[in-house]
């Protein structure tokens, strides 16, 4: 188990004999809710949101039909995909997202000194999915080193994510 004084600010903790807790690095989060709102505030939009349904569908079928799935080149046709949806684990209205961290290199002269990490909503049609308009900020973390504890810096997103998988999300449709 890791010492959670380490993720404390140790100087400032130790002179302070342990009441003042400052936090060696602070990050952004962006909640996730509103902007999954956002999105479906057209009618354009809310429909491109449907167009995972509507393949998962073909595929299905097809794989009724056929015993067989065409070549893989998409999530939807994916088994451990197709197996959550035959269990019921996804259904028709859930949104599927898939989350990216990765650090960048905002000036040339210095090494990746900011981490971010971002949502990519693969209801949306392949040709639309990976479009700066929808790939979703999920957080900012400052570098210059990348973080040590990535979970930590993801879990208040995740966390959110989980609310909104318990609670659900109003939504325009």
């Amino acid at each position: 188990m890791r010492h959670i004084t380490s993720w404390w600010n140790e100087q400032k903790l130790q002179g302070s004999n342990g009441r003042i807790k400052v936090p060696a690095q602070t990050f952004t989060t962006i909640p996730l809710g509103p902007q999954l709102q956002a999105r479906n505030r057209s009618p354009e939009s809310a429909q491109a949101m449907c167009y995972l349904h509507k393949w998962t569908q073909q595929i299905l079928e097809e794989l009724r039909q056929t015993g067989s799935i065409p070549i893989v080149d998409d999530v939807t046709m994916g088994w451990d995909y197709l197996g959550a949806v035959l269990d019921g684990d996804i259904k028709e209205h859930d949104i599927i997202l898939m989350v990216s961290l990765d650090g960048a290199q905002l000036y040339d002269s210095k090494e990746s000194d900011c981490w971010m990490y971002v949502w990519v909503i693969l209801n949306l049609p392949p040709d639309q999915r990976y479009h700066k308009l929808h790939v979703l900020p999920g957080g900012f973390i400052p570098g210059p080193n990348k973080p040590k504890y990535v979970d930590s810096f993801l879990f208040p997103g995740f966390h959110h994510l989980t609310a909104l998988q318990r609670e659900g999300l109003p939504m325009w449709d």
